[in-house]
């Protein structure tokens, strides 16, 4: 059997200028996840991001800190979805959802309904359904490109990891906005394959972080 971790990053810069980098304690997340995994005796052939920056943060930070050789690889197919577009289509706006993560969620979530609707897709650069169909195909090239027996890391975001986890449970959109609403930073999702095809193992395991560093936004 072959193995992929699929990682949420780490918390980013949420209510700053730029969301996309990672927080102090985002990077601590990495850091801590990359020495979890070298006790671990975790050696990837392959370690793969999306290419926003938090995404490729937090996967150069696992290597530093796991101390592995492997250049860091880069598929924009892992990329999450644009949510601030997503957001800014919904004809209700909440002035709370900038500052505060739970009316931000609450806006998220209903925006998103609206999103995978189908009944606005021109309000949209990338419909529901390409967002699904992208990630799909990351994950199937993904696993298609390692060998047997080996091991992958993608770093990606929690949209896309609770698809993937979706996409696995042959689930719909009511499940895949619960398990995205859950997803911790920094959290792995182990998902193994092989002839008889892929099944998640773990989904959001964060074992290796202290309580006090749990964090979903």
């Amino acid at each position: 059997m072959s193995v992929l971790y699929l990682i949420r990053h780490g918390q980013a810069s949420f209510g700053t200028d730029d969301y996309d980098r990672l927080s102090p304690r985002g990077l601590d997340q990495s850091q801590v996840l990359g020495t979890h995994l070298l006790r671990a005796g975790a050696t990837p052939a392959r370690v793969v991001a999306g290419d926003m920056k938090r995404q490729r943060q937090t996967a150069q930070g696992i290597i530093d800190a796991a101390d592995w050789s492997n250049n860091l690889e880069i598929d924009p197919g892992w990329d999450e979805f644009n949510a601030t577009e997503v957001i800014d289509a919904y004809p209700e706006g909440d002035p709370n959802a900038k500052s505060d993560s739970r009316a931000f969620q609450r806006l998220l979530e209903k925006s998103s309904a609206r999103w995978a609707s189908g009944e606005h897709d021109a309000d949209y650069r990338e419909t529901f359904t390409a967002f699904t169909r992208r990630i799909d195909e990351a994950l199937d090239r993904s696993i298609a490109d390692l060998g047997s027996g080996k091991s992958a890391v993608v770093v990606s975001s929690s949209g896309v990891v609770a698809w993937v986890a979706t996409r696995l449970l042959n689930g719909g959109f009511d499940q895949w906005l619960a398990l995205n609403r859950v997803t911790v930073n920094s959290g792995v999702t182990k998902i193994v394959f092989g002839a008889s095809g892929k099944t998640m193992v773990t989904y959001n395991e964060h074992g290796h972080l202290p309580h006090s560093w749990i964090t979903y936004r």
